[in-house]
């Protein structure tokens, strides 16, 4: 199977390790998989599900709150929320993750911290997600999932070999939020999911016109800010993408 649900998980943990837990996750859904490593048992939530990865702008926010738009993303099926949310510092960031985080505690959806990995870890988070620069750079312990934004096949390549855990590739299509600039276009998706093992979850620009193209070019996921974030009833609207994916 192309890339199986991979995850570097620990550093102590080997390839062989890897492949057991790999196994372990294709056989069960449930994304909580316990493995045992030389610092004991560790709790891992390993699971990079195909599907909606939802990140975060609370300043495009028309309607409801930020926890309120998660917590309906989730009920319409989101894979994932992505808390990205830069310009706070950590104190209200921390607040504000609580918040979110509580709205999906009854849900199986992954929540990751955008940019700040004492944030994720002091809460609880599945996961931290880093610029490909921070990435490089990083050197705490983490046992979590370690995503990484990546521009360019090189940095993607580099990512992977440096233990990430999934990676967000854009921008795909010209959007919004990048007014001006070319997107990067589905030629240069389709490159880094055919070099890549870990999950390639796509980004910008995507919607229901272009998302089952973008699928195929291999990605494992799908990432969506503005158009969540503006929309009037996120619930339906992330229904609706996972209908084009017959997800």
């Amino acid at each position: 199977m192309k890339k199986d649900l991979v995850k570097n998980v620990n550093k102590n943990i080997d390839e062989d390790m890897l492949e057991v837990i790999n196994k372990d996750i294709l056989k069960d859904t449930d994304k909580n998989v316990s493995v045992i490593s030389e610092g004991g048992i560790i709790n891992i939530k390993t699971v990079i599900t195909k599907g909606i990865y939802v990140v975060t702008n609370r300043k495009l926010i028309k309607e409801g709150t930020l926890q309120e738009i998660a917590e309906s993303s989730v009920k319409g099926g989101a894979t994932a929320i992505i808390l990205r949310e830069k310009d706070l510092e950590t104190c209200c960031l921390k607040e504000l993750a609580i918040k979110v985080k509580e709205k999906l505690s009854n849900s199986n959806a992954l929540f990751i911290i955008n940019g700040n990995y004492k944030v994720a870890k002091a809460i609880g988070a599945d996961g931290v997600h880093l610029s490909f620069n921070d990435f490089m750079n990083f050197e705490e312990k983490f046992d979590g999932l370690l995503g990484v934004s990546v521009h360019s096949l090189e940095e993607a390549k580099l990512a992977e070999e440096n233990g990430a855990s999934y990676l967000i590739a854009g921008h795909i299509f010209e959007t919004s939020c990048k007014e001006g600039f070319k997107g990067r276009g589905l030629d240069f998706l389709s490159k880094i999911c055919e070099s890549i093992r870990i999950p390639v979850i796509a980004i910008g620009g995507i919607s229901e016109n272009n998302i089952r193209d973008t699928m195929k070019c291999g990605a494992y996921g799908a990432a969506v800010m503005s158009s969540v974030m503006k929309s009037k009833d996120p619930e339906n609207y992330i229904c609706s993408l996972k209908h084009k994916l017959d997800l």
